[in-house]
């Protein structure tokens, strides 16, 4: 069968002997890359093969399997920019991941601490951190007897003067009634206005000490 398909198509050349066999095998070759292009498996390639040599009547035909052999394909497309095609390199494709880290859903938190840092009546400067998720701090004028007191040795300062709150990421200030007064952002503290949000607060006054509050 096959025999005499290849010799039918010998007798469409019109060419005998070897330019019939070098024409046949040419046909095969082009045949063979379009079906490679194209990405046809198996018997369904050989089938696509056979079915165009069997077809090949003029030289018209012959011209088109050549041009259809050489032309570029989607198949031959390079990979796209900033991507590697493990498949034509060989190698083995990475394990299936994420292509890129994602960014976090939400903001992490804050973890740094709060510093108080001033100048003291005396020309002397103080400067107070206050760490930690969770705690209260004493702020006094005299020498702290407590690990929890923060000192700001000035005459005007009370002891103790005030109680510093600290939740998490938010810092609370109370005054303690002391005769010097206590003012956030240049507005009065009572005690009797109990603790006070200052985690916005740019600077608290203690008597006649200013501290300025920022994040450590």
């Amino acid at each position: 069968m096959m025999g005499v398909e290849v010799a039918a198509l010998m007798g469409f050349f019109g060419l005998t002997g070897a330019f019939a066999v070098v024409g046949t095998v040419l046909a095969a070759w082009m045949a063979w890359r379009i079906v490679e292009k194209a990405g046809l498996p198996g018997w369904t390639g050989l089938g696509a093969i056979l079915l165009t040599l069997t077809g090949v009547g003029t030289i018209v035909p012959l011209i088109l399997l050549w041009v259809f052999a050489f032309m570029r394909w989607p198949r031959d497309e390079p990979a796209s920019a900033g991507t590697f095609d493990y498949a034509r390199s060989g190698g083995p494709a990475p394990a299936s991941g994420p292509a890129a880290l994602a960014g976090p859903s939400m903001a992490l938190p804050d973890t740094r601490g709060w510093r108080l840092s001033g100048t003291l009546g005396n020309g002397g400067t103080v400067s107070l951190s206050v760490a930690g998720t969770s705690g209260t701090y004493a702020l006094t004028g005299g020498q702290g007897g407590a690990p929890a007191d923060l000192s700001v040795p000035d005459p005007s300062v009370g002891r103790p003067h005030a109680r510093l709150m600290l939740s998490g990421q938010r810092l609370g200030l109370e005054d303690l009634g002391s005769p010097g007064g206590t003012f956030i952002d240049g507005a009065r503290l009572l005690p009797e206005h109990g603790p006070r949000d200052i985690s916005a607060v740019r600077s608290i006054r203690l008597g006649s000490v200013e501290l300025s509050l920022t994040r450590a």
